[in-house]
């Protein structure tokens, strides 16, 4: 053999040496919540989760205190309809879920997922500055509930109650000179404008707690040292560059259904391929005296569900 076919080979081993130690060796991996053995169907079914939105009506009965001024409508529409749309779209904004609402032809039980959200209170209050002036601190309290269709199932165990707020930094709130009153029409519509990003913010919020649960998942397809071939793609809600912990469980039974009664994670992988229904990965990490294999799960990382665009 020739120096230069010689010197080539070495090139070509200490590359193969530098690709092997790029991928970590650990002796734990954190597990993310939300690992469901029902939901692996869409897998199957090759689906996004279907997510059916409704906005419950608030307290409108007569004598109550609305909830914002009314300023607010100019802004936002804060029918339950609207509210509605509104919390549809920022949910739509994740690009994990197919989402719907009352415009749509797919009703609740065609769904896989009901959301149903109100409206507790929307509050606004008056802090004191420096020089007499005052700063509005503004929030507003929702509360979801989110059930599986398909088990009866309520995935938060409870209510749960996110709450936006505005005014916590300089520049986040609107700020009343000495002498302006919160009575003023120009004042009472920026303190309109603290309540819209405060309602959109507890949206957000909700939102992502939704996701956090409905998390998506995969299965692994086939393994070549450090490249893994997982079925789920963009068809799944997958999104270039996401990251997936893989894991082996134990399914049991439960009645008439199989659940996980319990996840080992195996490795880190991350997916900079994304097909429609197939996506290719390369291993991260992997924990020690474990190897992956094909028919291992895998699901959503928490880092790459904050990667996610919401606003």
């Amino acid at each position: 053999m020739s120096l230069r076919w010689m010197l080539l080979a070495a090139l070509l081993l200490a590359f193969d040496a530098m690709a092997q130690a790029k991928v970590d060796t650990v002796q734990s991996l954190a597990m993310p919540s939300g690992a469901d053995y029902g939901r692996l169907r869409l897998l199957k079914e090759g689906r996004m989760t279907k997510v059916y939105v409704d906005m419950l009506r608030f307290d409108d009965s007569a004598g109550s205190k609305p909830h914002f001024p009314a300023e607010m409508a100019r802004l936002v529409d804060i029918s339950p309809s609207g509210l509605t749309r509104l919390f549809t779209d920022t949910i739509l904004k994740s690009r994990r879920f197919e989402v719907y609402d009352l415009r749509s032809t797919v009703t609740a039980e065609h769904a896989d997922i009901v959301i149903d959200a109100q409206i507790i209170s929307a509050t606004q209050e008056f802090k004191p500055l420096e020089g007499g002036m005052q700063a509005a601190f503004t929030g507003v309290l929702l509360s979801v509930q989110m059930k599986d269709v398909y088990t009866g199932k309520y995935l938060f165990g409870t209510a749960v109650q996110v709450e936006g707020k505005t005014g916590l930094v300089s520049g986040d709130r609107t700020v009343l000179a000495p002498g302006e009153s919160p009575g003023d029409p120009a004042i009472r519509n920026r303190l309109a404008v603290d309540y819209q990003y405060a309602l959109r913010r507890a949206f957000v919020l909700a939102g992502q707690r939704i996701e956090s649960i409905l998390r998506p998942q995969a299965t692994v397809l086939a393994i070549d040292g450090a490249d893994v071939g997982i079925v789920g793609g963009q068809a799944q809600g997958f999104q270039a560059d996401d990251e997936f912990v893989v894991f082996r469980p134990k399914v049991v039974k439960l009645g008439d259904r199989e659940v996980f009664a319990s996840t080992k994670p195996v490795a880190l992988i991350h997916c900079a391929s994304v097909a429609t229904d197939t996506s290719q990965c390369n291993v991260i990490s992997k924990v020690a005296d474990l190897q992956m294999q094909e028919g291992d799960f895998a699901i959503i990382t928490d880092g790459s569900l904050r990667k996610t665009r919401w606003e």
